[in-house]
């Protein structure tokens, strides 16, 4: 974890700050290695304090054993409720004047405490994604845990969509790959499943619901294993008995434009160029009306990061990052088809951490 808390640093001292508070309980896990999460978003299980010298952790007096055992390169501390009145003193104590904070993590009303108790001679100063940004290339170790995970999620979408049959319903094949997630070891879900059927098939994020799934239908199954807090990504569209001309041709053109904007990615592309291939594709092939989403997005610890594959993104690829490969295209009232693939970018080019199978004609 010290080189990771070393970059942060670096963050600091360019921001020409005396330290940093970490809120968010991604990058909190990101930089201590300690795994917990927030009750909610108004229920902070900690927070950080870091600066050239010092790595606090802060929490309740519950947690403080378990923060202590996983938290090896920091001291832990606990607070008393409301946190920012403990952080605010914790603060004034250590003599900082001008303090980083990641301001798309905290709230309005702990932002507004936090700065009652600390007073007006110390500044908050944001940090937009700075902090964020830090996961984005991947170490060694993250990149095998990516490999790992995205294993596990092939495995458990091979095993779950096996158990289709015409007349079941979305959310019990939902239900089976959760199950199937847990036979092959995952933590659990990376985010919660999508069963899409049918005209539900054409909206790209859907709950599964009690629609019975007929044959020769589109079924878009995306769903991730959990594994060591990172998170994989998958998508396929599957079909019960043979699909109608329609259907192939749709499916054919997304599966033209996945391996196309694959082949685009490499190191020093940005994201929207990668994006800019698949439109292309679909609109040599008439599809660009259909056409809802970016080509892709990173992952890691959360599900989407840094990098961005979309049409307004500026993001220039870098070696080590991960990104997910998905375009789709979606019909109102008939349905979608999508594909989607993780992969780790290369100088040269982009490897393939996906193994899961595509349909075949």
């Amino acid at each position: 974890m010290s080189e990771r808390v070393q970059r942060a640093v670096d963050v600091m001292t360019s921001h020409d700050l005396d330290g940093i508070l970490i809120t968010n309980p991604v990058n909190r896990r990101y930089l201590s290695g300690w795994t917990a999460e927030d009750h909610g978003f108004d229920e902070s299980s900690g927070i950080l304090l870091i600066d050239q010298t010092k790595r606090l952790l802060l929490t309740g007096g519950t947690n403080l054993p378990w923060a202590t055992a996983e938290a090896g390169d920091f001291m832990t501390e606990a607070w008393q409720r409301p946190w920012p009145v403990s952080v605010a003193n914790r603060i004034r104590e250590l003599g900082w004047q001008r303090i980083g904070f990641e301001d798309a993590f905290l709230s309005v009303a702990d932002f507004a405490l936090l700065q009652d108790n600390l007073g007006n001679d110390v500044g908050l100063a944001p940090l937009d994604n700075a902090i964020d940004a830090l996961r984005a290339i991947k170490s060694s170790e993250e990149i095998a845990l990516m490999a790992e995970v995205t294993r596990l999620t092939d495995e458990a979408f091979v095993r779950g969509s096996a158990t289709l049959t015409a007349g079941m319903t979305e959310i019990e094949l939902a239900r089976n790959i959760q199950d199937a997630l847990r036979a092959v070891g995952s933590e659990g879900e990376g985010f919660e499943t999508i069963v899409a059927s049918g005209p539900n098939a054409a909206k790209p994020h859907h709950r599964p619901g009690d629609r019975r799934i007929e044959p020769g239908e589109p079924v878009i199954i995306d769903m991730g294993a959990l594994w060591h807090g990172y998170r994989g990504d998958l998508t396929r569209t599957i079909w019960i008995g043979d699909a109608d001309q329609r259907l192939r041709d749709i499916y054919a053109a997304v599966l033209e434009a996945h391996n196309a904007s694959k082949a685009a990615v490499r190191a020093g592309a940005t994201g929207s160029d990668v994006d800019q291939v698949s439109r292309d594709v679909f609109a040599r092939l008439g599809y660009s009306d259909y056409v809802i989403h970016g080509v892709g997005h990173g992952v890691g610890l959360r599900i989407h990061e840094a990098p961005s594959a979309g049409p307004g993104s500026t993001d220039v690829l870098r070696a080590g990052e991960v990104l997910t490969i998905e375009p789709g295209l979606y019909i109102d009232g008939w349905g979608g088809v999508r594909i989607e693939n993780l992969v780790i970018i290369e100088e040269d080019g982009c490897r393939d951490l996906t193994t899961a199978p595509l349909m075949k004609d």
